[in-house]
């Protein structure tokens, strides 16, 4: 089982999301994101590895903190929206 797929919990629909946030932060304008997401997706280090990394953690801790002001600033339903839409956009395994 790769990295991913343990992350995953080996959902087929969890894997799909994370390879798709990998995906997006592979195009993040944060430099230490893209190398981080490429690093992962060409399979030269694995996640865990490269979230423990003192190189990635300055621009994986900004940001966190990114999103957890504005998760924080959302409104209960909001926040509920979020999350559900979070799992509506997966697609169901076939």
């Amino acid at each position: 089982m790769s990295d991913l797929a343990d992350i995953a919990g080996n959902d087929p629909r969890r894997l799909r999301a994370l390879h798709d946030s990998l995906n997006q932060l592979a195009n993040s304008p944060q430099r230490e994101l893209r190398e981080l997401a490429h690093a992962v997706l060409n399979g030269e280090v694995t996640l865990r590895t490269a979230a423990l990394s003192s190189a990635y953690a300055p621009a994986m801790d900004e940001a966190f903190d990114s999103f957890w002001t504005y998760y924080n600033q959302l409104t209960p339903d909001e926040r509920n929206e979020l999350e559900a839409s979070a799992y509506n956009d997966l697609p169901t395994s076939s």
